[in-house]
């Protein structure tokens, strides 16, 4: 125990190196935050927190999460999780690498302002390394679609117990105090089949991410590291991401003018919002409650590349 928890406070002190780190390289960052029109960013966190408890009063008083988490560990008994975590990283490597290289390609034979394309090029590499190939390299690690294997599957994405769907509710919270900040200011996207298409594809992405971030990663730091510190470095590896790959990402609603600007700005939101994330995944296990969090906020905040495809 004494183990576990060390592991919580050396992630939380990472994360928080990490921000003092960008803060003292470009202390101009911070006053920006706090006095630049960045409603998006800023006006996370306070929704988070309190949605965060409301999950946590709710499996306190309704839920079953220790028997939940002994359906995981048996579901996972006997896999190397230190190798499974090792070909995670490979294959978030791969994504990353992917996402650079075809979007380099896609940039020499048509205008970098094609959304259709870009958002193609986020949805196959998605597709290939969040979830196709570590679904075929670990077939029997619980993240096969169809159940085989393990108990996995069918555990985070056919949810049958209705305390699980509890999660709801503090995905409400969230949404209605975000979208009570940020509607005002961005308005809420017409109608369209444009804006259907990339709600779809949205979903799409949120799907395989969602099943590898907090499915797959977070649940082997969870086991390796304890459960707070997989949240925190699960969340850390999540915002880290985003901040890489923004500049060739059509979904990504960080818009920066150098790396160091954009980390700030990814982990003020998709920090936050992976702890939120990955903290209803231990309380409920269920993928769908953080898919539908996502997909809400997504609609609150279209990512401004969009702007000119759903009017």
């Amino acid at each position: 125990m004494t183990k576990v928890r060390s592991w919580g406070l050396v992630a939380w002190g990472a994360l928080a190196a990490l921000i003092v780190t960008v803060m003292v390289a470009r202390p101009d960052l911070l006053a920006e935050s706090l006095t630049e029109d960045l409603p998006f960013y800023t006006s996370l966190w306070g929704p988070m927190l309190v949605a965060g408890l409301t999950a946590w009063a709710l499996v306190r008083w309704f839920g079953q999460r220790d028997a939940l988490d002994a359906r995981v560990a048996a579901a996972l008994e006997g896999h190397p999780l230190r190798r499974e975590l090792g070909y995670l990283l490979i294959f978030l490597c791969g994504f990353v690498l992917s996402m650079m290289v075809l979007s380099w390609v896609s940039a020499l034979y048509t205008a970098e302002t094609d959304m259709d394309l870009r958002m193609s090029v986020s949805l196959v590499c998605r597709l290939l390394f969040l979830f196709t190939l570590p679904m075929l390299v670990m077939d029997r690690s619980g993240v096969t679609v169809d159940g085989t294997g393990t108990a996995m599957p069918s555990l985070a994405l056919g949810v049958r117990e209705p305390w699980r769907w509890l999660g709801l509710v503090p995905v409400g919270v969230a949404v209605g105090l975000v979208g009570n900040r940020l509607a005002p200011v961005y308005g809420l996207p017409p109608v369209s089949l444009a804006v259907v298409g990339f709600l779809l594809a949205f979903v799409l992405v949120c799907v395989c991410e969602e099943i590898f971030y907090r499915g797959m990663l977070q649940t082997r730091l969870e086991f390796l590291l304890g459960r707070w510190a997989g949240i925190v470095v699960a969340a850390t590896v999540f915002a880290l991401t985003y901040a890489i790959v923004q500049p060739y990402d059509a979904v990504a609603r960080i818009r920066g003018y150098d790396f160091v600007h954009d980390l700030w700005l990814s982990l003020l939101s998709y920090a936050a919002g992976g702890l939120l994330f990955g903290y209803l995944w231990t309380c409920f296990r269920n993928i769908w409650v953080i898919v539908l969090l996502r997909l809400s906020l997504f609609v609150l905040v279209m990512p401004p590349g969009l702007g000119p495809f759903i009017h």
